[in-house]
């Protein structure tokens, strides 16, 4: 884990809340989903926000996530600036946390004002020894994911009050019920499909997407 210096050990995160999302306005679909890995609602602000949700909701390797979940605050220049990642996972195998930043790479290019802020917020991320991974609305949707999700989340019982020690793997963790043989083997492939997706984007150097035009 990279060291940290003395200037940032002094300037921890700030304590400044997070973003309250409010109701669904023009500027796009927000809503909360339904996660059993999430102690608190897990907020989205997007459509691609959603669907990296739902990933994250199949993919076994994950334990728990928070959406929105802490502000850091850091110099760019002269200028103070805040951000807030999309969101912050634990993985079983981790020895720490990731925070991940979904992206549009229809819109998401290297001149792009997102990428300029994600450039310049890194560095002092990397600093803190904290992971952080871009995933891209052509990853979701991938070998129809999504598709599959949305199918086999329609099925799945609906989740009861969050319990940390419960194995939100399992098709119906509260009760014990198994659904019919053909779901429940979709249910395994699409959890495959989530790992293996969660994987190749923690491999991908944020740097690579940052330093070339993704459209």
């Amino acid at each position: 884990m990279p060291k940290i210096s003395q200037t940032l050990a002094n300037h921890q995160p700030s304590s400044r809340r997070p973003r309250r999302i409010v109701t669904v306005s023009g500027r796009g679909v927000r809503g909360t989903f339904p996660s059993r890995k999430s102690a608190k609602a897990a907020q989205f602000e997007s459509l691609i926000e959603e669907m990296m949700l739902r990933a994250l909701e199949g993919a076994p390797s994950v334990k728990v996530f928070t959406t929105q979940p802490r502000v850091f605050e850091y110099k760019d220049g002269t200028r103070q600036r805040r951000y807030t990642p999309d969101v912050e996972i634990q993985i079983e195998t981790a020895d720490s946390t990731v925070f991940l930043e979904v992206k549009d790479d229809r819109t998401f290019t290297s001149h792009s004002k997102s990428a300029a802020r994600i450039r310049a917020v890194l560095p002092h991320l990397r600093e803190r020894g904290h992971r952080f991974h871009i995933v891209l609305r052509s990853d979701l949707l991938a070998d129809d994911l999504q598709g599959k999700l949305a199918l086999l989340f329609r099925k799945r019982p609906l989740r009861a009050r969050f319990h940390p020690d419960i194995d939100a793997s399992l098709w119906d963790p509260e009760n014990g019920t198994l659904p019919p043989a053909d779901i429940q083997q979709q249910w395994e492939d699409v959890k495959c499909q989530c790992d293996d997706l969660l994987r190749r984007i923690m491999k991908r150097d944020p740097d690579g997407l940052l330093s070339v035009t993704t459209r």
